[in-house]
């Protein structure tokens, strides 16, 4: 919190690196969300995404995550992905300085223009197939791309959902506290053992409705590749179901249409299949553990918990349905 005080203090500075590397001059506003990240206008209608960054954020992986942008570009991804804008130096990041802050590069980012598919009131079918469609199709153009930076670990990996295990003591309400054993217990049971055997990949990582954008009703974009990485490929399509289903009259419903969607482009196996909704549980258990974790922080940060009451009560439900058929009959 300190720190973001902090930075907006020093968006003068933020604004004069933009200006000397970039040639670029405009107006800053602060985006939602937990980074350190800006729209740029400039007067002659261009926009820009600034983010600011650090230590948490090593060099190798924006040149990764670059690498990675590119790469699907060249291999047949159709659908628009933020391209990372290289400074006068040829540097697609920049130095600044920012006093008593650990944040020390800026990175620019292409605006792509669209809204955001969590902003639309109601998900049909027909949208979640498209959404499993066009993660299915990242997943396709990144098949045969790698980087040393993808091999590593993070707080929002799914396929180490357990290191989060030691978090349920942090929930003293008793219901959930049972709730949340349980969505621990269905991950490493029914999912954590496979993981090794199954197809692996460079993955988004993070492909939900928050990161997807749309534009005149058809899905257009993809953004945000702060969490891709090498696992797994069946958990792109288990940390996108969550997001989606929550909410939703109907929540199997529309799990099975973007399943559908994505089995279409790329075919799941039975073993990939039999993990996609034990690992959805392992997504929401770390969803839950995380705002556990920050409510202690900070409980006033609203997007740190703007998932967390969903998160909760689609675990609920998905409980009761395992109570009566079990998670690997659910769709």
């Amino acid at each position: 919190m300190n720190e973001d005080i902090h930075i907006h203090e020093h968006e003068a500075e933020i604004l004069r690196c933009l200006r000397d590397q970039y040639g670029i001059e405009g107006l800053l506003s602060r985006l939602p969300g937990e980074n350190i990240n800006y729209l740029v206008k400039v007067s002659n209608g261009d926009r820009y995404i600034l983010k600011i960054v650090g230590n948490s954020m090593p060099s190798e992986r924006v040149a990764m995550e670059c690498a990675a942008i590119e790469h699907a570009g060249s291999n047949g991804f159709e659908f628009k992905l933020p391209q990372i804008l290289k400074n006068k130096y040829n540097n697609i990041e920049s130095g600044i300085t920012i006093r008593k802050s650990s944040l020390n590069r800026l990175i620019l980012y292409s605006y792509i223009d669209g809204d955001l598919l969590s902003n639309m009131p109601d998900i049909s079918v027909n949208m979640a197939n498209n959404v499993g469609r066009l993660i299915a199709l990242f997943d396709l153009s990144m098949e045969n791309f790698d980087h040393p930076a993808a091999h590593r670990n993070h707080p929002w990996n799914l396929a180490e959902a357990g290191q989060h295990e030691g978090k349920i003591s942090l929930i003293d309400h008793p219901d959930k506290y049972n709730l949340l054993v349980w969505a621990f217990q269905s991950w490493f049971s029914d999912a954590q053992a496979k993981l090794a055997e199954l197809p692996q990949q460079f993955i988004h990582g993070d492909a939900h409705d928050e990161n997807i954008l749309l534009k005149n009703g058809r899905l257009t974009g993809l953004l945000d590749l702060g969490d891709s990485g090498f696992n797994p490929t069946i958990c792109e399509l288990a940390t996108c179901l969550p997001y989606l289903m929550m909410g939703q009259d109907n929540p199997l419903e529309i799990a099975a249409s973007i399943v559908s969607g994505y089995d279409d482009i790329r075919p799941l196996s039975d073993e990939e299949f039999s993990v996609l909704m034990p690992l959805v549980c392992g997504r929401l258990a770390v969803t839950v553990s995380m705002a556990a974790v920050r409510r202690q922080l900070d409980s006033s940060h609203p997007a740190w918990f703007i998932s967390e009451e969903g998160a909760w009560d689609l675990l609920a439900f998905l409980r009761k349905k395992d109570a009566g058929q079990g998670l690997k009959c659910l769709l």
